[in-house]
């Protein structure tokens, strides 16, 4: 009989555990019936329609193929096929926000269209050139990032800036890449991944259009608690701790299922630096195997992606070449001056964002105390830290660290 209650014991704390997280995974899911959190709202505070439209069955068929290609590399591009995706996106000029493209991978998605005043040149030498790290880019979404040496991109003998006025048959290249995410917006939680990567450089009316494909591979390592604490000046703060950083389920441990995207860029005219970015994005992501992203997560981070994309690309206080210098000669500071660096930039850190209610908590301040958090970043963590505070120096921002006074004063200030 004792057996038996025991037996029974158990199996009430599982029942238990189960609705406990039933629970609040119901209470997420619901949205508006709990009272949500700034992250929640989005940073930017964009009402998305609660039923939206559709996405027309043609362009959904150009996307299949585009995934199609990724999937598997012997299938070869057919720009017919394209045609009804490429149509909507270089000669459409309304916010497609309310548009919902079908499920892919398991994941909700997006559209999102933005204007961009950068020529095909400039975007192909900041984005594939392999001196330039991507997550520089768009340093709003992205901490680290980089290309495995076996990828097919790196082999390429000529950069496709230099193909720009040339090239007649579309150009494909493609490899696999590894990312680490910013803190997001719905739990600021932040993961490491990999990701298949296709890039095509085509013509579209007379037009040079390139589509870049991604698709996450295999879920990511789980997540980790961060903090926003300040989105326009690319500030974060990264724990190490499993979990995130969402009241009473900040335990659980969460993943990105899967991941995939459908970034084009359209050169509209050359002469006059205008074109557009149109991104198709879906995401998986949750715990226990369920998704709580919800679209407006989704277009929030997209949001967040091109606007400090835009903020790279359209400065013009920098050039392809000056970041390119400035991240070589970050690249070759020696360890215990690395170190050194990492040391200032903990102690600033500290002394700026102490008193930030984010940094409140006894698990946060305990690890940013006395600069302590110098010691939660590893070597990889800390050069792209760096990298991002050269390119901070760069563009004229604040920065927690000088890198002007040292060897990186080689590169443009």
């Amino acid at each position: 009989m004792m057996k038996y209650n025991k037996l029974l014991d158990v199996m009430y704390v599982r029942v238990s555990l189960i609705a406990f997280i039933a629970a609040f995974s119901a209470l997420i899911l619901a949205g508006p019936a709990m009272a949500e959190t700034d992250e929640e709202k989005g940073m930017f505070d964009v009402k998305l329609a609660k039923d939206p439209e559709p996405l027309a069955d043609d362009i959904e068929a150009s996307l299949d193929h585009l995934f199609a290609m990724i999937e598997d590399p012997s299938i070869q591009i057919d720009m017919a096929k394209l045609d009804p995706m490429l149509d909507f996106v270089v000669n459409g000029t309304e916010d497609p926000k309310d548009i919902k493209p079908a499920k892919r991978f398991s994941g909700n998605g997006i559209c999102l269209r933005e204007s961009i005043n950068a020529d095909m040149d400039t975007i192909t030498r900041y984005f594939y050139n392999p001196d330039i790290p991507n997550f520089l880019l768009c340093p709003a979404v992205l901490r680290l990032s980089g290309w495995y040496p076996d990828s097919e991109f790196l082999q390429r003998k000529t950069p496709l800036w230099e193909e720009l006025d040339s090239f007649e048959a579309p150009i494909q290249t493609r490899g696999k890449e590894f990312e680490a995410c910013t803190p997001d917006s719905f739990g600021e939680a932040y993961f490491r991944y990999d990701i298949n990567r296709l890039i095509n450089l085509v013509k579209y009316q007379g037009k040079n259009v390139i589509i870049s494909v991604s698709l996450q591979d295999d879920e990511s390592d789980v997540g980790r608690k961060g903090a926003i604490i300040n989105d326009q000046e690319w500030d974060y703060f990264y724990s190490g701790i499993e979990g995130l950083n969402r009241g009473l389920i900040g335990w659980m441990d969460t993943f990105m299922y899967n991941s995939a995207s459908v970034l084009i860029y359209v050169e509209h005219d050359a002469a006059t630096r205008k074109g557009s970015t149109f991104l198709f994005k879906w995401l998986k992501a949750g715990w226990a195997g369920m998704n709580v992203v919800k679209r407006k997560h989704i277009y929030d981070g997209t949001l967040r992606y091109v606007r400090s994309m835009s903020k790279v690309l359209e400065s013009p206080d920098l050039t392809p070449e000056e970041l390119a210098a400035g991240m070589r000669v970050v690249e070759e500071l020696t360890g215990p001056q690395v170190d050194e660096y990492i040391a200032q930039y903990a102690k600033n850190f500290e002394l700026r964002f102490q008193d930030n209610p984010k940094l409140s908590s006894k698990e946060y301040s305990k690890i940013i105390a006395d600069g302590g958090y110098a010691e939660v970043l590893d070597k990889e963590e800390r050069i792209s830290l760096l990298y991002l505070e050269k390119l901070k120096a760069m563009l004229g921002m604040e920065t927690l660290v000088d890198l002007t006074s040292s060897p990186v004063a080689d590169a443009k200030n």
